[in-house]
């Protein structure tokens, strides 16, 4: 059996310089991660920090989605995900994962990305 019949082989190369826009893609991705595990082990009890949700006084739970320290604008004003439970939490953040893995969210990184590195004062 010949290479070629047992896999799909194609002539692309990887290269030499990542997309910066793949590159926030991805760190958007890991850190949505980091918050999924943050979920879990909350509802096992143990001790978690660097957590993006927080409640009111009235136990409702708001979930903004950051990108480094800045919270994304979701919708024109709206920057949290209103939540019903820690579950809710758990499906709001892989829907926002999928989204922003499937590059939707691509235009709102780049902008706060901008914004972010403008305050450094660097292009």
């Amino acid at each position: 059996m010949k290479l070629e019949q047992t896999l799909n082989l194609v002539p692309v190369k990887k290269p030499k310089h990542n997309n910066p826009i793949v590159q926030r893609r991805h760190r958007l991705v890991n850190n949505i991660n980091k918050q999924i595990e943050a979920v879990r082990k909350f509802q096992l009890g143990e001790k978690v920090s660097r957590i993006w949700w927080w409640s009111n006084e009235e136990g409702e739970i708001f979930l903004p989605i950051k990108y480094g320290k800045n919270d994304l604008e979701l919708a024109k004003g709206k920057y949290s995900i209103q939540c019903q439970n820690m579950n809710d939490v758990e499906k709001s953040l892989e829907t926002v994962k999928l989204l922003a893995s499937k590059g939707q969210l691509d235009e709102l990184i780049t902008n706060i990305s901008k914004d972010i590195r403008a305050k450094f004062g660097k292009d």
